[in-house]
């Protein structure tokens, strides 16, 4: 085997050609820039992508420059009048929409000068629209533009913040250097540090007025060191630092808003804070299930839910319990993705991100979905590994080592693996032929390092493998395969590779075996069941079941021997992930090895660094590459666009089945066949033939009891017709309820 491998090296082209593909580029949603809620409407403004508007039940809308009359897709600020007008700041100025139509001013139509730097829109009571700026206030009353400000008032500076409307007319200002600036008719008061007694009052940048006509206010040096928390009532004024409210960390007090029934909203950096018959009660991310964005201020629906920015896009508090919610917008999540893609059972792509704070979902009609894991019980959102098990099931570890499983539009919270590895992160998932589920797990921040791998088996049961009773170095465990009979190989970052057959370990290292190094970043198998490693500094190495052969940049294209990633589609092809040997090399990250011919896959639009490095490595079953660049938060999809290819898993059609999952009967439709003898091979998630029969088709379609022995999961469908041609298909076999 060794000698024809070597022969197969040979004859490998080092000419790199180009092919008949395409690219997608997939990039994270728009982000969210501001709020504004009025009775049954909740806004949020995009960066790009127009304004998405909800209701209180969390059904969403998007409206944009197409398919309305906005006059942007960026929208910075929002609010929404007595009247139900939506005003907005977009890329084009000032707009008011009436849901039919749009008007927009200028700054200069406003009265504002051109350099106006604008903090904040706010809706009075009395219809006018306050528009809130370092150049005074402008104030849309009655149809006309005026302007508030030095020149023309007793407004003591043109430093404006914010703005609260009291219940007996007065206009309370936040202001830099003279604190709270109080309109009362023709009079006008400042209460700073000098006549308050209150420190941090000169510079405020935050106000509101509860329901009971108490004034509240945040002061502080600049807006980054808001501290102070300040009370206005019955004519006497009290300070609060963040302690003295109940708050147990270090925070930065940032906005307040007003609600119904007394409430009062406040938000820091790491905070949302709500007042209620006179006791403040405080929430954290563990409670909110994201860290809030306190930069936003709240804003109440006519429910009474609080509605804030978070980490995840947007959390919704029923007074009881905490929602998270997406703005329903294209894309991947944010960040990072390690492991973060896979393929359902349906064929929707599958995605997480370190950062994004939720997982993502591309269905086949090109739609998008996103799931929150604090909405299932997680109490931690960052994704580190993604997983579609044979079975249909998608698998999600997390930073803190807890684990979610989807099966059948249900989600299962698996926490026990955060009790036996604390402050881990889950790296890895693979399942075994028996159905047992493998997780590997790391913690960086430990020294030395800590490693761990978990397995839940069918029955419900978890072990666990740790240095204490398994094989297991400091490095981390970065890929599980399994082989036909459950062999269980894993890829290690220092220490070789490592063996479990079910009762004993062994470890394959550079000293005891012709694998050419102890730094394996990956391992895959190929359709003729070679096992392949991917390795930090020799190149690929292949083991046929008894040798280890060697494909590095000295007897091969193989542009660069630090490899990083491998994966093989149905039509013969490898697909390589590399790092340039010289860090900022110009060069492709990924290669396909095709016909004796390597190919280097360079995207549209690619930019190199010396920190590139290809994550989320995957081929789909329609041989389609995907993949994330470590420090881009998009996700690339090459498309081969194989055509007339004579391979045996090439397909001439695809079979429709139905229902899909099926639990005891399957129909299969297969176009343009019909009354036709047809020969139909069933073959499990790894490829072994569990069924053939050949039957007529009646109409185009067969009928398929499926035997009840028969385990749960992804079965691959095969079919023939008199004239040799073939077409395949899919279905996913239910589990028992």
């Amino acid at each position: 085997m060794r000698l024809l491998f070597t022969v197969f090296i040979l004859c490998i082209s080092l000419a790199l050609t180009a092919q008949n593909d395409t690219w997608t580029y997939f990039a994270p949603p728009p982000d969210l820039s501001c709020q504004a809620a009025r009775g049954n409407t909740i806004l949020v403004g995009t960066i790009g992508a127009g304004i998405v508007r909800f209701d209180t039940l969390g059904n969403r809308a998007v409206l944009n420059a197409n398919n309305s009359a906005l006059p942007s897709d960026t929208v910075t600020y929002l609010a929404i009048d007595v009247a139900g007008n939506w005003w907005m700041i977009h890329a084009g100025g000032f707009g008011r929409f009436d849901g039919v139509n749009t008007q927009t001013w200028s700054l200069a139509q406003m009265g504002l000068p051109a350099n106006t730097f604008v903090r904040e829109m706010k809706p009075a009571p009395d219809s006018s629209m306050y528009v809130i700026s370092d150049n005074g206030v402008a104030i849309f009353k009655n149809n006309n533009w005026s302007v508030l400000n030095t020149s023309n008032s007793g407004l003591p500076t043109n430093n404006v913040w914010d703005v609260a409307f009291g219940p007996d007319g007065k206009r309370y200002f936040a202001t830099t250097g003279s604190g709270v600036v109080v309109q009362d008719g023709a009079n006008w008061a400042s209460y700073t540090t000098a006549n308050t007694g209150i420190t941090f009052l000169n510079n405020v940048f935050s106000v509101a007025i509860a329901t009971d006509g108490v004034l509240w206010a945040v002061g502080g040096v600049n807006p980054n060191t808001a501290i102070r928390l300040a009370k206005f009532d019955a004519g006497a004024w009290t300070g609060f630092t963040p302690a003295g409210i109940g708050i147990t960390q270090s925070v930065l007090l940032r906005k307040l808003t007003a609600g119904s029934a007394g409430h009062v909203y406040l938000t820091s950096s790491a905070t949302v804070s709500i007042l209620q018959q006179d006791a403040w009660t405080h929430y954290y991310a563990q409670e909110i299930g994201c860290v809030p964005d306190g930069m936003i201020a709240p804003v109440e629906d006519a429910a009474a839910n609080i509605w804030i920015f978070t980490s995840c896009q947007l959390a919704r508090f029923d007074g009881q319990t905490w929602q998270q919610f997406s703005a329903g917008l294209p894309g991947p999540p944010n960040g990072t993705f390690f492991d973060g893609i896979a393929e359902g059972a349906d064929g929707s792509i599958w995605m997480g991100a370190y950062e994004g704070g939720y997982i993502a979902r591309l269905k086949n009609d090109d739609s998008w979905e996103q799931y929150h894991p604090a909405n299932y019980g997680a109490t931690n959102s960052r994704v580190t590994s993604v997983q579609a098990a044979p079975d249909g099931k998608m698998w999600f570890g997390f930073e803190n080592s807890e684990i979610l499983r989807y099966a059948n539009g249900n989600w299962t919270l698996f926490d026990t693996c955060a009790v036996h590895f604390p402050g881990h992160f889950v790296v890895s998932a693979a399942t075994a032929p028996n159905g047992d589920q493998w997780f590997s797990f790391w913690q960086m921040s430990s020294s030395p390092p800590l490693s761990g791998l978990a397995r839940y088996s069918a029955d419900g049961q978890w072990n666990f493998f740790s240095a204490a009773n398994a094989p297991l170095s400091v490095d981390y465990i970065r890929k599980i395969i399994f082989e036909a009979d459950g062999t269980a190989w894993f890829a290690t970052t220092y220490g070789g590779i490592l063996r479990f057959d079910g009762a004993a370990w062994d470890s394959i290292t550079a000293s005891n075996s012709s694998l050419p190094s102890n730094r394996v970043h990956y391992l895959a198998q190929a359709p003729d069941g070679a096992i392949w490693a991917a390795t930090a500094d020799s190149g690929l190495a292949r083991f046929d079941g008894q040798n280890w052969t060697t494909l590095n940049s000295a007897n091969s294209g193989l542009p660069s021997n630090v490899t990083s990633r491998i994966a093989f589609d149905k039509a013969g092809g490898m697909y390589v992930g590399f790092v340039p040997a010289t860090p900022g090399t110009p060069g492709a990250r990924a290669i396909v090895l095709r016909g004796g011919t390597w190919t280097e896959l360079v995207p549209p639009g690619w930019e190199n660094s010396s920190n590139d490095e290809l994550d989320a490595f995957i081929v789909d079953s329609q041989n389609r590459l995907w993949f994330a660049e470590f420090y881009d938060p998009g996700v690339y999809r090459y498309d081969p666009m194989l055509v007339h290819t004579n391979d045996v898993f090439s397909s001439g059609g695809e079979i429709r089945v139905f229902p899909n999952p099926a639990s005891d009967v399957l129909h299969l439709q297969i176009p343009g066949w019909e009354n036709q003898q047809i020969q139909l091979h069933v073959t499990d998630a790894f490829g072994r033939l569990v069924f053939q029969r050949n039957s007529t088709s009646i109409a185009g379609v067969l009928t398929l009891q499926l035997p009840v022995d028969w385990p749960a999961g992804i079965y691959n469908l095969e079919a023939f017709n008199e004239l040799g041609e073939r077409q395949t298909g899919r279905f996913v076999r239910a589990a028992d309820k």
